[in-house]
C-alpha cells in the first residue's frame, strides 16, 4: 500500500472513532436518570397587604423543604444538584376575593414546581413531591387605630377624676389581619400601657410621673399571628396615691397553737422533716413595708407563722398535717409561701395519764 493511501485510511479511522465517540458522549449525556431532592420552597404574596401562615411553621415563616422526585438527561445533574442547593422556589398564592371570609387555599406543589425556574432554568422535570399539595391561610391585612388602657400592677392610683391616666400619643397604628380588626373594633379592645414593669423606687406619690411605658396585646390578641404595632412604647403621665413595696423575711418562726381540749393530754411535736423558719414574701403599702422592716427584730409577732391543732385534728391515722396560717399586718399581703397550699406535718404522742 502507497503511504499516501496509509496515512488517509488513518485519518478516516480516528475521525470515525473521534465521531462515534462523540456520539456516545451525546447518547450517554441524554440518558435519563431519576434521583431524590430536597427542594426549598418560600409561598409569597402577589401584593403587599397580605398574611401567609403555612401550617406547622411560625407565624411569619412561610419557606417550607419538601423531597421531590426528579428526571433529568445525565448530564444535567451537577447544575441541578448546584441550583436545588442554593435556590429557593417561590411559589406565589392568590388574594383572596374582596368580601371573602375563605382563607384556605390548597397549594398543588407538583404543578408549582413543574411551572417554575427549576424546570426553565435547571432543566429537571418534578415526577413526585411529598407532600404533593398544601394547603395555606392567607389572610388580608388592614391598619387601624387603638386605644390605651393602664394595667396599673401593683401600683395604687389616684381616682381623682382630673388625675386619670393620659397618653403621648393616645392611640397607637397596628397592622393585623381584617378578622382581628373587626374584633378590636366590635369589643372596643386596647392596647395595655404596662405599668407592672415600673420599677416603684423610680415613682413619687402624689405627683404626676411621666414615664416610657412598654406596650402589650389585650389578652384577646395575645398569641396571634401577623400583628404589628407601629411603636411599641408609650410616655404615660400619671399620680400615684399609695407605692407597694415587696420584702422577703428570711427567718420567720412556724409557731405551734394547740386548742385546750387537747392541752395535757398529747405531746405534739412539728415534724423534723419539716421547716420551722420559713422564709415568707410580702408585698402591701411602702409605709407598712417599710414598718416592717425596721421593727421585725424588736417585735416579731408583727409576722407570725402558725398551724392550729384541735381534738378533732387527731381523730385519723397519722401521719398527720396541718395548714400553716401568716398573720401579717393590715393592708399586707402574703406572696410565698401560699398559705392555702402549704402543709405542716406533725406528729402526736399521748401522755400517760397522772395518777
Amino acid at each position: 500500500m502507497k503511504k499516501g493511501a496509509l496515512l488517509e485510511s488513518l485519518e478516516t479511522v480516528l475521525v470515525v472513532t473521534v465521531i462515534t465517540l462523540l456520539i456516545w458522549l451525546y447518547a450517554e449525556g441524554e440518558t435519563i436518570q431519576t434521583d431524590s431532592r430536597p427542594i426549598s420552597i418560600r409561598f409569597v404574596a402577589p401584593t403587599t397587604g397580605l398574611a401567609i401562615t403555612v401550617p406547622g411553621q411560625e407565624p411569619g415563616t412561610t419557606t417550607i423543604s419538601v423531597t421531590a422526585i426528579l428526571q433529568a438527561s445525565r448530564g444535567d445533574w451537577p447544575r441541578i444538584t448546584e441550583w436545588v442547593r442554593n435556590k429557593t422556589v417561590e411559589i406565589e398564592v392568590k388574594a383572596p376575593a374582596p368580601d371573602s371570609h375563605d382563607e384556605q387555599q390548597t397549594i398543588n406543589l407538583l404543578d408549582a414546581l413543574n411551572r417554575s425556574p427549576l424546570t426553565r432554568e435547571a432543566r429537571a422535570f418534578v415526577k413526585e413531591v411529598t407532600p404533593q399539595s398544601m394547603t395555606v391561610r392567607v389572610q388580608t391585612l388592614e391598619t387601624i387605630e387603638m386605644g390605651l388602657r393602664v394595667d396599673p400592677g401593683e401600683l395604687e392610683l389616684s381616682n381623682e377624676a382630673n388625675e386619670e391616666p393620659t397618653f403621648s400619643p393616645d392611640k397607637v397604628q397596628v397592622q393585623l389581619p381584617t378578622e382581628d380588626a373587626r374584633l378590636v373594633r366590635g369589643q372596643n379592645l386596647k392596647l395595655i400601657a404596662r405599668l407592672d414593669k415600673i420599677g416603684p423606687d423610680t415613682l413619687g406619690e402624689n405627683t404626676q410621673n411621666v414615664v416610657a411605658v412598654d406596650l402589650s396585646l389585650p389578652p384577646e390578641l395575645e398569641n396571634k399571628p401577623h400583628i404589628e404595632l407601629a411603636r411599641h412604647s408609650v410616655d404615660v403621665t400619671f399620680v400615684v396615691d399609695k407605692l407597694t413595696k415587696q420584702i422577703v423575711l428570711d427567718r420567720v418562726q412556724v409557731r405551734l397553737t394547740i386548742s385546750d381540749e387537747i392541752t395535757g393530754q398529747y405531746d405534739i411535736q412539728i415534724d423534723p422533716d419539716t421547716q420551722r423558719i420559713i422564709p415568707v414574701t410580702l408585698k402591701g403599702p411602702e409605709e407598712a413595708i417599710n414598718y416592717i422592716t425596721n421593727h421585725i427584730k424588736e417585735q416579731p409577732d408583727l409576722v407570725r407563722a402558725s398551724i392550729i391543732i384541735k381534738l378533732a385534728d387527731l381523730q385519723g391515722d397519722p401521719p398527720y398535717s396541718a395548714p400553716l396560717y401568716i398573720d401579717v399586718p393590715q393592708g399586707v399581703t402574703v406572696v410565698s409561701p401560699d398559705p392555702t397550699q402549704t402543709l405542716i406535718t406533725y406528729t402526736v404522742t399521748k401522755l400517760n395519764p397522772q395518777p
